[in-house]
């Protein structure tokens, strides 16, 4: 036996653990990948109005925290890059395809930028957190 005591932390099972999780996460990230495919798919009419660059911005944007989130807080220049990626495709090869112009690529990178730039102050403000609760546990 050892004369040390070991911690050990509790285990907690929710209900919103293992394979129940997974598949919320998934869900859920339907849903922002086929909000972006309906923002793309908005039309106004037969010009490219503000409406639509505001709904291409908010749901690209919606869509890279998700995979921020999903693949870890750290990896947010990760989650932009898949975010870009994935509306580079949709607006450079999909919507040609549907006879539709390039109008739109400007506003959809400038969601992804301004959630990218979201996703950087809110783990600035987490690592700012955590040494505020290190200092003042070394005072204590």
């Amino acid at each position: 036996m050892s004369d040390t005591a070991e911690e050990m932390l509790p285990k907690r099972k929710y209900w919103v653990s293992g394979n129940l999780k997974m598949v919320a996460t998934g869900l859920t990230g339907l849903i922002a990948i086929f909000v972006a495919l309906k923002a793309t798919a908005y039309n106004s009419g037969g010009v490219i109005g503000i409406e639509d660059h505001i709904f291409r911005m908010v749901a690209f944007a919606s869509l890279t925290i998700w995979v921020a989130l999903t693949i870890g807080l750290r990896r947010s220049g990760t989650a932009a890059v898949i975010a870009l990626g994935f509306a580079t495709f949709i607006e450079l090869i999909l919507e040609p395809a549907r006879g539709q112009g390039y109008g739109t690529l400007a506003s959809t990178n400038l969601g992804i930028v301004f959630a990218y730039c979201g996703l950087q102050l809110y783990g600035y403000r987490l690592a700012d957190g955590r040494k505020t609760a290190s200092k003042a546990e070394t005072a204590a």
